[in-house]
Formats: C-alpha cells, structure tokens, sequence
C-alpha cells in the first residue's frame, strides 16, 4: 500500500443542483472514519424514491466532482441546464484518503456557475480542508480561494491574490499559495479546479521531505487520481447507447509497479470496432473476467471477440478490427442481438468486478435496475453487500434490493426539496423493509414525505380531462382558407 492511494468517499452535500436544494448523504464509513480513522463496514448505498425526487441530482453531482478533481473542465453542454441562474451551486464532499500509515480526512467545497455567454462552467470558489491521523484527527489545514480573474476584465492590472487560511504559517513552504495570480489566471482560463489542475499536481508530485508539503501533495494528488482512475461513474444516458445498439462499454485498468490508468473501451454492437495492437491484450483480458462472471450470471453465456481485419496504420502500428459476439452453449451471434438486459449486465460487469475486489475504487450506477431481472439484481447486490471491498453507490426503482440489504445502505430521496435525503427510522429487525416502506409511503410516520399522494390523486382526472381535450379538438371544424 504504500506507494498507492486508497480514496472513499465519506459523505456528500449538494446545494442548489437540477431539483434539490438541499440534500445530504452520509456514506456508511462516515461515521467509523470520524471516530477511530478506519473503513469498517461494507461501503453499498441505494438510492430510492419517487420519479424526480433527486436520485439522479446526486449522481450529477458526483460526476461534475469527479470532472473537478480530475483537473478537467466541468462539461457546459452537459449541466449547464441544472444550475440554477439565481441560486449559487456548491458541492461538499468529504473523502478519506490512505497512502501507507499516512491517513487523511478531507473536505472539499466548490462553488460552480454558468457562464452563459462564454458556455462554461466557472469553479469560481474551493475551499479544501485536511486533517492528518495521529491518535485523533488533528493537524487541520485550511486553504479558501476564490479567483479574482472570472470577474475581473481587466487582466492586465497589478494586484495581489493569495488564499485565505487560519494555518497560514503552517503552509508557508508551499509557496506558490502565497503568490496565485498566474495560477489563477491559469485556472480561469481553463475553467479548471485551483487544487486539481495539471501545475500544481507537476509542482508538488516531487515533494518528499517537508511534512507540511507532502500532506498537501498527498490530499491533491490522491484526488486527482481518484477522480482519473478509481471513480466510475455509469449515468444513465449510457443506457441509450447500450438500448440503440451502439456500444458497450468495457472498462480498461492497467496497473503496474508504478502507474495505474484506466480507460474506457467503447465496443461497437452494430458495426466493427477498432482496437489497437497495444490495447487488444487488455481488452481480451478484460472480456475473459467479464466470462468468468457472466457464466455464474447468466448460465451458458460467454462474449467473444473475433477478429476480422488487421490494419497497417500509417505510424507503422497494427489495430485489429473486432465483431462482438454471444455464445450460447455453442451457438453464436452478434452481441447485439441480445436483450438490452444482457448488454447492460456486459456492460457493466467490469466495473463491479474492480469495486468487488478492490478497495480504492467507488462505483456509481444510476438506475442499477435498468433491464436486469428482479432477483438477479437482489442477489448481485446481497453479494457485493456481503463480500465487496470498494464502494457502490447506487439509484434504483426495484424493491427487491430493499430485502437484501440492511436498513442503514437505504437511502430515501422525498418530496421536500429543501431535504431530499432521509434514512428510514422505525424498523425492527422483523420488519420486511419492502413492506414497510411502501406502508410508509401511504401512511408516513418518517421526517419527510417520500411521495406526494397529491399526484396519485389528481391522475385519474389528468387522464380524463386529456381525452376530453382531444376529442373536443378533434371534432372542431378546420377553418376553411388554411
């Protein structure tokens, strides 16, 4: 472990996101990792509610985060349309990092806005706080910046931009926090994170003797990492590609002594894809765990790539041209044949793979349930409740998940968009939690409503005033002259 970082995250707070004002979640290690520093519970959360009740806000959120820490730019045509433009948006997010014996609690603050006429996201505002493991968690470190240069047209002038900190003489051998203006012209520029951008992570990744300088290298590029290599995130647009017979997904990890990276593969269902030489072995290794898997899934099934062109590219290289293919018992045919519960179990199987036997990385699925057999997904997930060592984290419709885990991997989104996350109270140990929560949408007892009967209601009358509209346009005579 000790030239690897280990990074979970602990807890997330989302403010003024697509339809959540305000919401929380805490992870299960939240609590154990505040008292003694430690991962001590199986790290699964579900996500269940209504339609529009925030499940899908929280997976938006961790993936602006992830585009963040990776020092990338949070994609405008993506979220611009779910930041409010009277409200300000602030994502909190507390992490656990492990390098060796070295152990580090952190939280992260970001502010973000959209600049429509530039059609870019601005990281306006971070705050990063730290603490080292001693006996307690002690050690705190403070750094809030805000850069000047997004509301500053005149970028030429003079002026002096520094970090605000209480532990200013604690920091003071990282020099480059005292003297910001190139790098925070540098960073409004490229509408990039001041703590997770590409100088700071070739400044400080050669730190190795003072304290101060190694715990704040760690905590950036113990992130930065994280967010490059060990969070997944699997949203639920990417089961419009798999449903339209586009692509499957295969997630590539390569880790040596020294590097880890991690790509994601796009293999084509309706059409060949191409594969260079360099990146076949480890596209083949990862169809053959995906087998392994698959056939304890679904009995008889295996994918197979078959090649069918070598090309000769003009920098001297080969790439193989590849058809993906089911085998059913002997019988073979194209992937893309298959049901779209098939292709989204392929799909995502890699993942669950890695978050299964590794402990660094985090996985999150939105609408885990999508095309996968009830039971199926109940017993997949009492499993990786069971035996996984990473973290999943995960929005789902189907109840039969609620059977398989415990009360507290249950979080509840409500109709109070001023708090949209709530754990269940009141179960007992011989309570069926699939009962009770339906019982608990229809007669409450919980802090917050988890749908709003209103709804249920009115949509018999909706209906009916529908067909009524229709039919008095459809019996009303065209005007003549048109």
């Amino acid at each position: 472990m000790d030239n690897k970082y280990y990074v979970r995250i602990m807890r997330s707070e989302i403010h003024n996101v697509k339809n959540v004002n305000y919401g929380e979640v805490a992870y299960m290690n939240y609590g154990s990792i505040n008292s003694n520093g430690m991962i001590q519970k199986s790290d699964v959360v579900g996500i269940y509610g209504q339609n529009g009740s925030g499940k899908t806000a929280l997976v938006e959120a961790l993936d602006m985060l992830r585009y963040i820490i990776r020092g990338e730019a949070v994609p405008f045509d993506i979220y611009a349309g779910i930041l409010p433009d009277d409200k300000e948006t602030c994502l909190v997010t507390d992490f656990f990092i492990q390098k060796g014996e070295a152990k580090y609690k952190v939280t992260y603050t970001a502010f973000l806005r959209a600049n429509a006429k530039k059609r870019k996201i601005e990281i306006y505002k971070e705050k990063l706080v730290y603490w080292r493991r001693g006996s307690t968690w002690k050690s705190e470190r403070d750094i809030e910046f805000e850069n000047p240069d997004y509301n500053n047209s005149d970028l030429l002038a003079q002026k002096a931009v520094t970090v605000q900190s209480q532990h200013a003489n604690k920091l003071k051998n990282i020099s480059f926090l005292w003297s910001m203006e190139k790098l925070a012209l540098f960073c409004s520029q490229q509408y990039v994170s001041i703590f997770f951008n590409s100088l700071v992570h070739s400044t400080c990744s050669t730190w190795q003797d003072d304290p101060e300088q190694v715990a704040f290298k760690d905590v950036v590029i113990g992130l930065r990492q994280f967010g490059m290599v060990d969070l997944n995130i699997i949203k639920v647009n990417q089961l419009g590609t798999i449903n339209n017979n586009q692509v499957i997904p295969i997630n590539v990890r390569r880790e040596t002594a020294d590097t880890i990276e991690q790509e994601c593969i796009q293999l084509y269902i309706a059409d060949s894809t191409e594969i260079s030489s360099d990146d076949y072995p480890q596209v083949q290794s990862a169809i053959d765990a995906i087998n392994i898997v698959l056939r304890s899934v679904v009995p008889n099934l295996q994918i197979e790539l078959k090649i069918i062109n070598v090309l000769e590219k003009p920098d001297e290289t080969k790439a193989f041209q590849v058809n993906v293919y089911s085998n059913r018992g002997g019988k073979r045919f194209l992937v893309k044949y298959e049901s779209e519960g098939i292709k989204r179990i392929i799909s995502i199987l890699h993942y669950l793979i890695a978050v299964f036997n590794n402990p660094g990385v985090s996985l999150v699925v939105d609408e885990m349930d999508s095309g996968i057999f009830e039971y199926l997904l109940g017993e997949l997930l009492g499993l990786m409740h069971n035996e996984m060592k990473g973290q999943l984290i995960f929005t789902s419709h189907n109840l039969r998940v609620l059977e398989k885990l415990d009360a507290k991997n249950i979080i509840c989104s409500t109709v109070n968009p001023d708090n949209r996350y709530i754990r269940l109270v009141g179960i007992e140990k011989n309570h069926n939690k699939r009962d009770f929560y339906i019982r608990t949408i229809t007669v409450g007892g919980q802090k917050e409503e988890l749908y709003d009967e209103d709804d249920l209601l009115s949509m018999g009358y909706a209906f009916r005033k529908a067909g009524k509209l229709e039919s008095e346009k459809a019996n009303k005579p065209i005007l003549s002259g048109f």
